[in-house]
Formats: structure tokens, C-alpha cells, sequence
């Protein structure tokens, strides 16, 4: 049989699935007992003997078995594979034992055997690997429909299937074929064909294997596989052609579950077998392939394979670098992005090591690469050059340096911060991700004495001091062999940062300050540097090193100076709406802060908005809130170690951050610190310490005022902060130095405040408190503070937040205001003291001496005694009075309505404890009324009626006043006075509306005329709370408002539009046709306006088509030759506003309405901006398209105009790409007949045009005047309008009977 067998024949057999067996089993149709038995006869003849295999009914048998391997049973298959197995090993040992002993005679039967053996084992390994495929695919697909995990067992190992394990014995073959290859087969098999015949057998197999993505998964069998790869390859491919390469290339290298393989199997190679050859033939034959995002899995693998094979090989790649850079300009980007990664771990692995010349040059040259990548048109070659160079910046364990030489360091910095302004959002936050490393990985942390600060005013402050030490030790006529060299630190610079990042220089900044080397010398020849530094003159090694000292510091300074630059633009990025680039943007301005740079300062400001956000988080991931909250403890409740407690340095970092923020920013931080109170992450040790520093008198008022902000802030979430020491605030802020620190005593205020301050449960009333008795001491302190006089403007806040606090906290707050009230005006008007004692004589007497609103002559007189009584009055205090009595009255209307809330409380609360009602008697309340309706309307009474209308009303006698003191604002000129007085007087008109009717107008003309912007201002907000309040009568003189948005001070614009935002979306004002005012806003030069107004339509798209319905209005106003915007403004304005536009009935809608504008559009500045319109609809609906047609005649004969035809071709281009068949065709034949129209259109303008020309010229010519002959041109352009002249006429003719059918859309023709 041995001399029989030809192992080509028979691969060729088995590859056309017809290998003869003479005595083949029929196993398939024997009993189970039957092949049981036929087994234990193959056992039995083979493990006693394996050369049995020679024998032709062995052989056959064995086959049987193989080819029937489907039929047999699960365990007979376990059985027959361990069979074949054994006595293939026991066959490999007694051959190797030939070959020790060099028993030729035995050569040729080992020669047999071994390859009938190995087709044995090649065929058996093809049939288990299919069967258990098949088993696999079975179990998965049961596994799918009961639900149990796929492929594996709850303890995460393989099942076998039924008793036979396949997995283990397929280790068990690679491990035979390894075996066998580490024979000398060249002794056993001498002719070649037959050698490569076992070897391509052994290779198919193997990749037959390899096609199973668990095989790679799995350690032991992976490293089996790869050295039998390498054992082919190095003994035996060699005198075979390249048929592994070609198999790498044409097969692993498309799968990309191999790519991390086949790099293995290579680096294996190399360092194993020293043999390089495979490498560089696979990378040569890799150069002329071209990819394409077409075939996205073979770009994969082999981008994965070159990545894996720079991390295994560097030195290997780096050799055919030369071949491989074809592939950065490859059209795959997948490509792009695994050449990119090649070059980050050459220079990782590799180039950053090697301090050799030829390194330094590719080193730069790669650094080039990157740098152009930057503008890869593909945003995710820009991410990975991005996450590339983290990783470079990454300080090194063993030497703690970076990869980024010092040289190219700026460079890369402002292309990082270029990418900042990048569309994609992933490129946007890698970029944050890199500048922040740059600063945590900075080489400017060499100096002990700089103590790791990055400070801008240290840096130049060291910076000149050295200059002044070298000014004053080295004056340039004393060293003139070295003043030539001051200019040429650069070059020196630029020649060592090259190399590597930076390890000379940071040595030589470390070395001059010790004074031990030359700065500039070179760290790698020791020698030449002590032979320069023996021929230096006197002085010079200093100077060198003072210079080397200052260059240090000028390239920090421009680092620095760097980072600051982008700032303006990491604020920008906090507002993103993109989570990721938030979270990083305060993770940059969190290590800048770290490291004491003064532009950081800015940021983590700024950042403190973003605990508004409602974001609850990612599984893994924290939320925006979450991760500020973990930010600011880093920066002020996580203190450096010192010797200092840190409890006083916690509280030193509150109050230092209350020094520069604003109104917004300290509301923000007040909502932070009481989150983190409540998640008990601020230390109890910090309260006493803030306590300390608030009741010191050696302490800064500053100081003092921060302390209590931030106990006020902390008292939010927890009363018992105020509470227990109510004392030193009584004693402190309201006592001592509240007198000449009014901003204390505001603070102090706002502070007490929190005691009143409630938590409402969503859905039911508000909770109850325990107010304070009218005569408690901290309204007494508070009522002396606001009479006592004074001359400073900071009493204003101080007696705002004081009357909220009486109101707050008071029992009784009417008493003490009032008070408060009477006291100021007995004092500024002169009243007589008699009266002090009771409001309602007061009110009285004020009545009797101010006769403002009386009529007749003895009034008149009597009124002119009493102007001259109040024009003698201290405008300052007179102010104070006019904002007392304005406060007073607005939180008079709170109490009120506080009143209301706690008796329907202890309504409710009386109603729980008895019986519920029946439903019968809930029936008959809501038809006879509550006693809660009628507790509501006596308290809409005294609002209406009594406050500012009762007979004793307090309030009520300074109305006049009021009203008289904005009415003769000539008089009463003082700029203070004006603003409180129309402040007091809004807020008097926010009382009553009977008083609200009665000084409309007033306010109107003082909202038109005044000239100060403030007042304009509190003006605007104002009418906002009247319209909250009594809306029927603001609605009908709603555009005073609109008018303020074209106001020329900012400040009034942009509280107008916040105004009329607040109002429209909260269904307050009805939209109108003034909204296109705020369109206009959309391009407003200032940016908060701009921003305001995007944000007020994204809103209002939310409200049932509200921007579809107002659309036409906006269209008509904004191109309004008289009222529009530039044609420019009107694009961008549209291209925002028709994006809101997605549903494709409202597409058709206004195609319809935009066409039929055409009819009585002026002028083609109105036909343009039309067209483009039209040109941003979606055009995604086969309707849309049809109604563009049906309205060919509006628009025909304004073709001529070139950007009206551009914007229809471009209508035409969009709506061809998602057009339907049918469709397509109707667009091509409406194309041919647009063109057909504009060349028409063109010839009949260009005639108007030339007969026009000629007219001009006869007249200038001095001849007869004659009629032009306009026949041919009048009879061109009826030709072309006569399809659309007579519709047109009849429609005009209609034009009545339209609009009485119109609809909202339908004001697109109006």
C-alpha cells in the first residue's frame, strides 16, 4: 500500500470530494454496535502497531471512519479522534528515534506512514472542524430561543457537545503537527514535491482553523498555530516559492480577527528565529495595494495589522516605511488612521529612544506628517492624530520626558487649539483632551524654586529680573566675544529640541542653575564640553548659563501666553450641548487651575452654570452636575498638604472665589455648595472657621463679606447654620460694622433669609414655618439700619434685601415697614414728628401735604408750596424714599399672597383630620362657590383696592408723589432719583391695574424719551411683570416693547428680548407679526443677544408650529426694501429659522405660498431672496416637487435674473438625489423647460436693455424726441408672460374673494 500511496493524488482527490477507498465501511448504515466494534478493531490494530497504517484494509478502515465522520456518534467521534491522535504521536516518536539512530533502512516506511498519517490528520481535522461549526451554530441558535448564554456555561468555560470535546483535541492536532515539523523531514522526505505537498497540507489546515475568530481568542492555540507558521516558514518556505506570503496577503490580511495574529506570527519570527524576511516581502507586496471605504473590512484588518506589527516590531516597520507612506494618502481613511498610528509608536517604541542624527530626522519628519494631518478632510484621521500625540505627551516612568521634542511643541499647541473651532464635536474634545495634557506635562516644572506654577506674573517677573542681573553683571563691552551669541538661542534651541523632547534642554536649565555646565552644551559629550569650558573667558560660563536661565523663562512665558489664547474658546465649549466636550472643558480649566495660571481663573467661574443642568447620567459615566460638583471639590476642598489646617485654607478658597464673581455666578455657586451640603461633602470643621473670620476685627472687609456669603450659601440646604449663630450675625453684620460696611449688612441680610427659605414638594402647597414676632430684635437692627443716614449708594441693596428679609421672617412685616416708611418720609418731607407714632396719621397727613392730583385755584396755590417743599428736598434721600416705598409695595403683594397660601394650608390641614365630604357636597361647591374663593377675592380686593386706593393707605399717598417726580423729570434731574422713582412707580403699576390704566402712557413716553439706558431697562422688565399681571391691557401696546429691541445701548436690547422670550413662550403675548424684530436679533453684532435669540426659536419650534405659522410675517418684514435686513442678514436669518422646518406637509405648504409671492414681489432683491427660500426647503416629498411645477407661470419671467436660476438649479440637484423614478422624470423634462425659459428670458432682457441704451443715446444726441419701437420686444415678452398674464389678472381681480378664505399660511400672500 506504501508504494501505492501518492499524497498529491490524493489531496487532489479530497479536493474534488472523490477519494477512493476499496474497502470502504458503509458506516452510515451500521449499527451503532456494528461501528463500535469495527472501532475496537482499529484500536486494536493501531496501538499495538501504528506502521498497521500501511496496511491497504487498515488504511481504508481508517478513511471509512473519516469520510462517514458525520455519522458517527458524539462519543464514537471522541474515541476515534483520540485514536488517530495517539498513534500519530506514538508513529512521530518512533521515526524521530529513526533519525537519532540514522536507521535508514526504516526511512522509506517512515516516509509512508508519516504521510499517510498527516492526510489522515489533515482530512480529520477538516471534517471535526465542520461538524462542531455546525454543533456550535445549532446550540447558539437554541440558546437564542431559551435565552441562555451562547457557547459558553455559567462558570465561562466551553461545553463540549455530548462527550466530545473538540476543543481540547484540536490543541491536541496542532500539537502533532508541530511535532512532525520539528522533524528533519529533509532525511525522511527527500523529494520536494512531496515536502511541499506535506507542508501546503499542514498550512490549509491550519488556516482552516484560523477562520474561527475563538481560535485566536485562546492562548495556548494561537501560540501552537504561530509556531508552526514559523517552523514552515523558516524550514521549509524557502525552496518553495513565496506561498505563505501570498496566503498572508491575499488571505489573513482580509480577515480582521487575524490582523493582531499574523503581527504576532511575524514578531515571533524575529525574535525567535531571527528571520526578517517574512516582514519585509509582506510589506514590500503591501505597497502596490490600493484600499477603499468600499471594502471597509480589508482596510480594517490590514490598518490593524500594521498598528499591532509598530508595537511588536518598530525597528522591522521603520525599514519599509519607505514603501508603506503611499498609504497616507489613501482614499480609505481607515488606512489614513493606521499609518497615523504607525508613526505614534515608531516614535513612542523607537525614534524617541534613539538619540542618533538619522533618528532626529525622521523623528522631525514624522512630526511633519501629523501636523499636516491635522487638515485631513476626515474628522476621524483628525481624532486619531489627536489621541496619537496624548499618548506622545504622556511623561515617560523611566525618565519622566514626553515623546514631543520642545521645538515642535508650540507648533502642535496652535494647531490644537485651531481644532477647538472644529465641526465635529469628537475632534473638538480630543483637542481639550491634548491642551490639557500639554499643561500637566509642561516641561517648565524644572525649577524647585517656581514650586510647579505656571503663573503668567511669575514667569515675568523672573524673566526681568534676570534681564536686570545680566544688564547689571555682563555689560556687552566687556564680553564682546559673547554679546553676538544673545541672539541666537533659537537656533540652539531648535537644533537640541529636534532630537528628543526636550532632555537636553530641561537638564541644562537645571545644570545653569547649578552652575556646573555650559546651559547650551550638549549632555552626551561630557569630554568636548569640559575642552570648550577650559577656553571660555572669565564671566562667560555664567552668562551662559544665566542666559540659558532666561530663554527658560521667555519659552514658558510663550506657552502660557499660549493657553490663554484659548480660554476665550474653552468658555464657549462649556455651553456646549455635546457632553463629552463640557466634561473635558472643565477637566482643562481644573489642571490649569491646579497649576496657578490666572486664566484659569475665568473658566472654572464660568463652569460653575453648568449645575443647572438636568443631565442624570451614563451608566459608567457621571453627568455634567456630577462631574462639576467633583471638580470643585478637587480645586477648593481638597487643599495641597501643608502645614497649614486645612480647614482654614478650605475657607480661605471660598472666600477668595466670592471676590471676582459676579451676581449669576455667586446664584450658581450658592445652588453648588448646597448640593454638596446635602451630600455631606462639606467638612463641619470649615463652618467655624468661616465663623471666625466674619466676627474678627483683624480681618479685611473683603474678607468679612466673603465669609458670610459663602455661611449664606451653606445655610440654603442647612438652617441650622444661621440658626445657631444667629447671635454674632445680629451682633456682627447687623451691629458693629453694618454702619460703614453697608455691603456686609447686606450679606448679613441674605444670610438671614435662609431662615425663612422653604422646600415646596412638587404638587402640593407650600410647607409652613414659624415667623418671628414684629419686636424681634433683628428687625429692630434692621429698621434702625435703613433710617440711619447715610450718603452711600450701597444703602440701596442693603434696604432691598433687608425688606425682603422683615417680609420673610416677620409676623407682622406691614408694621415694621410701614414704620421704616413713615420714618424716611417724616424725615425727608419734613413732616411734623406729632405723627410718628401712627401709619394711619401719617398717611393722613401725607394726603393733606401733598396736593399733587388736586384741582382748583386754592390747590394750585397750595401745590406750589408744596413743589417747592419737595424740590427742597435731598434728592439722594428723597431717592430712598421713592425705592422704600416701590419695594414695600411689590413685597406687600407677596405677603398677600403668602397669607392666602398658609390659611388654604390650615384649611387643607383642618379638612384632613375631619371626615371626607361627599361627593354631592363637592357638587354643590363648585356651583355656589368655596370659602376659599371668597378668601381669594378679598385679597385680590386689597390688592386692587385698598393699597393703593384705601382711604388711610400708606402706600397709596406716595403714588402721587411718584407719578409726579417721573412726570417732571426736568425738575427732578438728579439721575438716581429718576431711576428709583420709575423703578417705584413700575412697581406701583404692578399693584393695581385701576393705577397700572392710569400711568400707562407715562410709562410709554419714559420708555421712549428717557436717555438713560437703566432706566429704559428697568422700564422694559417692568411692563414684563405687568403683563404677567394685567394682560389685556399691555397686549394691546405690545410694541413698545418691540421697539426696544432696536434699542442703540445692548444692555436694554438684550433685557427686552429676555422680556418678550419669557413672555411669548409662556403663552403671555401672542406672536405676532413684530416676532421678525427678534429674527433680526439672530445676527446680532453682539454675541449674548445672538445667542438669546437662537435660543428663544429652538424653543418656540417646540410650540405647535409656531415658527411654520409666522414664517410668512418674518419673510415679509425681512425683505422689506424700508424695514428688511441686508440681503446677506436675511440668508443667515433664513437658513436658521427654515431649519426648524421637517415635516413634509409644511415643506409643500410653503413651496405653494412662496411661489405665489412671486406675483407681487418688488423687484429682484425680492425674487432672490424668495428663491433661496425656496432653495433651503427639503424638497424630500413628490408633492413639494409637483407644486414647484404646477407655479411654473409666477416665476417664468424672472429667469433672467442669475442667482434666482442658480437657486432653482440647485432646488432641482437636491430634490433629484431622493426623488422617486417617476418623479426623477418629471424634474428632467421641468429642467429642459426652466432652461428653455432663462435662455428666452436672457434674450428679452438683454433686448429691453439694448432699446433702452439706444433711447439714451438719441436723446443725449440732440436729435427729434422720438418713440422708441417697442414692438418686437413688447411682442417677445407677451409671448413669454401669456400663459400667466390672464391668471394673474383674474386673480388680482379675486384678490377679495381669496382673503376671505385664507388661512395662517395663507398671510405668505398678503
Amino acid at each position: 500500500m506504501s508504494d501505492l500511496f501518492n499524497l498529491h493524488e490524493e489531496l487532489v482527490h479530497l479536493q474534488e470530494n472523490n477519494v477512493q477507498i476499496d474497502n470502504e465501511l458503509d458506516i452510515t448504515n451500521l449499527s451503532p454496535d456494528s461501528v463500535s466494534e469495527k472501532l475496537d478493531e482499529l484500536v486494536e490494530a493501531l496501538q499495538g502497531d501504528p506502521t498497521h497504517i500501511i496496511v491497504p484494509e487498515t488504511f481504508d478502515t481508517t478513511r471509512s471512519f473519516i469520510r462517514h465522520f458525520d455519522a458517527l456518534s458524539l462519543e464514537t467521534t471522541h474515541k476515534f479522534v483520540d485514536l488517530l491522535l495517539s498513534v500519530f504521536a506514538d508513529q512521530m516518536r518512533s521515526v524521530e528515534t529513526d533519525i537519532e539512530e540514522n536507521a535508514q533502512h526504516n526511512f522509506e516506511q517512515d516516509k509512508s506512514t508519516l504521510l499517510m498519517y498527516t492526510f489522515c490528520w489533515h482530512w480529520l481535522l477538516e471534517m471535526a472542524e465542520n461538524r462542531w461549526k455546525s454543533i456550535k451554530k445549532q446550540n447558539d441558535k437554541a440558546a437564542t430561543l431559551t435565552g441562555k448564554p451562547k457557547g459558553r456555561t455559567a462558570k465561562g468555560k466551553r461545553e463540549d457537545a455530548g462527550g466530545w470535546d473538540w476543543g481540547s483535541q484540536k490543541l491536541h492536532a496542532l500539537q502533532n503537527a508541530m511535532k512532525l515539523l520539528d522533524l528533519d523531514l529533509n532525511r525522511i522526505i527527500i523529494a520536494l514535491s512531496d515536502r511541499e505537498s506535506l507542508i501546503n497540507m499542514i498550512n490549509k489546515s491550519v488556516s482552516l482553523i484560523l477562520e474561527d475568530p475563538e481560535a485566536v481568542k485562546e492562548d495556548a492555540m494561537k501560540s501552537c498555530c504561530i509556531d508552526i507558521l514559523a517552523l514552515c516558514v523558516t524550514r521549509y518556505d524557502r525552496g518553495m516559492g513565496q506561498g505563505l506570503q501570498t496566503r498572508v496577503v491575499d488571505q489573513y490580511l482580509r480577515e480582521e480577527h487575524l490582523a493582531d495574529f499574523v503581527a504576532d506570527w511575524m514578531h515571533t519570527l524575529v525574535v525567535k528565529y531571527s528571520d526578517t524576511t517574512l516582514i519585509e516581502s509582506v510589506l514590500r507586496r503591501c505597497m502596490n495595494k490600493e484600499f477603499s471605504d468600499k471594502d471597509l473590512k480589508v482596510a480594517k484588518a490590514f490598518s490593524k495589522f500594521l498598528v499591532r506589527l509598530s508595537e511588536l516590531a518598530p525597528k522591522e516597520v521603520l525599514k519599509q516605511m519607505v514603501h508603506l507612506q503611499v498609504h497616507f494618502d489613501s482614499e480609505s481613511y481607515t488606512i489614513r488612521l493606521g499609518m497615523i498610528e504607525v508613526i505614534g509608536n515608531l516614535i513612542h517604541n523607537l525614534l524617541a529612544l534613539d538619540s542618533s542624527e538619522s533618528a532626529a530626522k525622521s523623528l522631525h519628519a514624522y512630526y511633519e506628517i501629523l501636523q499636516e494631518r491635522f487638515r485631513d478632510v476626515n474628522a476621524y484621521v483628525r481624532v486619531k492624530v489627536l489621541q496619537v500625540l496624548i499618548k506622545l505627551t504622556e511623561r515617560r516612568e523611566d525618565s519622566g520626558l514626553t515623546d514631543i521634542p520642545l521645538a515642535t511643541r508650540p507648533l502642535l499647541i496652535n494647531l490644537t487649539a485651531g481644532r477647538l473651532q472644529d465641526k465635529a464635536s469628537n475632534v473638538r474634545k480630543n483637542a481639550i483632551k491634548l491642551l490639557t495634557k500639554f499643561i500637566s506635562t509642561s516641561p517648565f516644572f524644572v525649577i524647585a524654586q517656581d514650586e510647579g506654577r505656571l503663573s503668567l506674573k511669575w514667569f515675568e517677573e523672573k524673566k526681568h529680573n534676570l534681564e536686570e542681573v545680566i544688564k547689571l553683571k555682563f555689560p556687552k563691552e566687556e564680553l564682546p566675544g559673547v554679546a553676538d551669541d544673545e541672539e541666537k538661542p533659537e537656533d540652539g534651541d531648535e537644533k537640541t529640541g529636534s532630537s528628543e523632547d526636550g532632555v537636553p534642554d530641561e537638564e541644562d536649565v537645571d545644570r545653569s542653575q547649578k552652575e556646573d555646565v555650559p546651559g547650551d552644551g550638549a549632555n552626551d559629550e561630557p569630554s568636548v564640553e569640559e575642552t570648550a569650558s577650559s577656553t571660555l573667558i572669565p564671566g562667560e560660563q555664567e552668562l551662559r548659563n544665566l542666559r540659558g536661565l532666561l530663554k527658560y523663562y521667555r519659552d514658558g512665558i510663550r506657552f502660557i501666553r499660549q493657553i490663554e489664547a484659548v480660554v476665550p474658546t474653552m468658555c464657549e465649549l462649556l455651553a456646549s450641548n455635546t457632553k463629552g466636550e463640557v466634561i473635558e472643558a472643565m477637566n482643562f480649566f481644573v489642571t490649569a487651575h491646579r497649576y496657578e495660571m490666572e486664566c484659569a481663573t475665568m473658566g472654572v467661574r464660568k463652569m460653575v452654570h453648568k449645575v443647572w443642568d438636568k443631565d442624570t447620567g451614563e451608566s459608567e459615566r457621571l453627568s455634567v452636575r456630577d462631574h462639576l460638583i467633583k471638580s470643585y471639590f478637587a480645586l477648593y476642598f481638597e487643599p495641597p498638604p501643608s502645614r497649614r489646617d486645612p480647614a482654614e485654607a478650605i475657607a480661605d478658597n471660598l472666600i477668595t472665589l466670592t471676590h471676582t464673581m459676579t451676581l449669576a455666578e455667586l446664584t450658581s455657586l450658592e445652588q453648588l455648595l448646597s448640593l454638596m451640603v446635602a451630600s455631606n461633602m462639606v467638612d463641619e470643621s470649615v463652618l467655624p472657621v468661616l465663623w471666625g473670620v466674619f466676627a474678627s476685627k483683624k480681618q479685611a472687609a473683603q474678607r468679612r463679606r466673603g465669609a458670610i456669603i459663602i455661611l449664606g450659601m451653606l445655610g440654603k440646604a442647612k438652617k441650622e447654620v444661621i440658626a445657631e449663630n444667629l447671635e454674632i450675625l445680629l451682633r456682627v453684620g447687623l451691629g458693629e460694622f453694618a454702619k460703614r460696611d453697608l455691603l456686609l449688612a447686606r450679606y448679613s441680610c441674605v444670610a438671614l433669609q435662609q431662615l425663612g427659605t422653604v422646600r415646596r414638594q412638587k404638587g402640593s402647597l407650600s410647607p409652613g414655618y414659624t415667623r418671628l414676632p414684629a419686636n424681634h430684635p433683628i428687625f429692630m437692627r434692621l429698621r434702625d439700619l435703613m433710617i440711619e443716614p447715610a450718603g452711600s449708594l450701597e444703602w440701596f441693596g442693603f434696604a432691598e434685601q433687608a425688606i425682603n428679609a422683615i417680609y420673610l421672617l416677620s409676623e407682622h412685616p406691614d408694621i415694621t415697614c410701614g414704620d421704616v416708611v413713615k420714618n424716611i418720609a417724616s424725615s425727608v418731607l419734613n413732616l411734623p414728628k406729632s405723627v410718628d407714632s401712627d401709619v394711619d396719621q401719617v398717611a393722613a397727613q401725607l394726603s393733606e401735604t401733598l396736593h399733587i392730583d388736586d384741582k382748583g385755584e386754592d390747590a394750585a396755590m397750595e401745590s406750589q408750596k408744596d413743589d417747592a417743599l419737595i424740590d427742597s428736598c435731598d434728592p439722594l434721600d428723597l431717592s430712598k424714599l421713592c425705592f422704600v416705598v416701590g419695594h414695600v409695595a411689590i413685597k406687600q403683594i407677596v405677603h398677600l399672597e403668602a397669607v392666602e397660601a398658609e390659611w388654604k394650608r390650615r384649611k387643607h390641614a383642618e379638612e384632613a383630620i375631619k371626615t371626607p365630604r361627599k361627593q354631592g357636597g363637592d357638587e354643590l361647591d363648585q356651583v355656589t362657590g368655596t370659602a376659599e374663593d371668597e378668601f381669594t377675592e378679598a385679597i385680590a380686593h386689597i390688592r386692587e383696592r385698598e393699597l393703593l386706593f384705601g382711604d388711610r393707605s400708606l402706600l397709596g399717598s406716595f403714588g402721587p408723589l411718584i407719578a409726579y417726580i417721573c412726570l417732571h423729570n426736568a425738575a427732578f434731574n438728579h439721575p438716581i432719583l429718576q431711576i428709583m422713582a420709575v423703578l417705584a412707580l413700575c412697581k406701583f403699576m404692578c399693584v393695581s391695574s385701576d393705577f397700572c390704566d392710569a400711568h400707562l402712557q407715562l410709562l410709554f413716553t419714559i420708555l421712549e424719551k428717557a436717555e438713560d439706558p437703566i432706566i429704559r431697562s428697568n422700564t422694559v422688565i417692568g411692563l414684563g411683570d405687568m403683563t404677567v399681571c394685567f394682560n389685556s391691557l399691555i397686549d394691546q401696546n405690545i410694541s413698545y416693547l418691540y421697539n426696544r429691541l432696536n434699542d442703540k445701548d445692548l444692555n436694554v436690547k438684550k433685557n427686552t428680548l429676555m422680556v418678550l422670550t419669557f413672555l411669548i413662550l409662556n403663552g403671555m403675548v401672542k406672536v405676532k407679526g413684530q416676532i421678525s424684530e427678534m429674527a433680526k436679533c439672530l445676527q446680532d453684532e453682539d454675541q449674548r443677544i445672538s445667542d438669546l435669540a437662537k435660543l428663544f426659536f429652538t424653543e418656540l419650534s417646540t410650540k405647535d408650529n409656531a415658527v411654520y405659522n409666522n414664517l410668512p410675517d418674518i419673510i415679509s418684514n425681512l425683505s422689506h426694501p424700508e424695514t428688511g435686513v441686508a440681503e446677506d442678514t436675511f440668508k443667515d436669518i433664513m437658513k436658521f429659522l427654515l431649519d426648524f422646518i421637517k415635516k413634509d406637509k409644511q415643506t409643500e405648504n410653503i413651496v405653494e405660498k412662496l411661489c405665489l409671492r412671486f406675483r407681487n414681489a418688488d423687484g429682484p432683491r425680492q425674487w432672490r431672496d424668495i428663491s433661496f427660500c425656496l432653495s433651503l426647503l427639503s424638497f424630500a416629498s413628490d408633492k413639494s416637487v409637483k407644486k414647484l411645477v404646477e407655479h411654473l407661470p409666477h416665476f417664468q419671467d424672472k429667469l433672467h435674473e442669475p442667482v434666482l436660476y442658480k437657486h432653482f438649479q440647485d432646488i432641482l440637484g437636491k430634490a433629484k438625489k431622493v426623488a422617486k423614478p417617476e418623479t426623477k422624470t418629471l424634474i428632467e423634462d421641468f429642467e429642459v423647460k426652466l432652461q428653455e425659459l432663462h435662455e428666452k428670458c436672457v434674450e428679452n432682457e438683454q433686448a429691453v436693455s439694448a432699446a433702452s441704451q439706444e433711447q439714451q443715446k438719441a436723446n443725449k444726441g440732440g436729435k427729434v424726441k422720438r418713440e422708441p419701437d417697442m414692438d418686437g420686444v413688447s411682442d417677445a415678452l407677451d409671448a413669454l408672460s401669456l400663459e400667466a398674464n390672464a391668471p394673474n389678472r383674474k386673480r388680482r381681480q379675486n384678490n377679495a374673494a381669496i382673503d376671505d378664505d385664507v388661512d395662517i399660511n395663507d398671510l405668505f400672500d398678503a
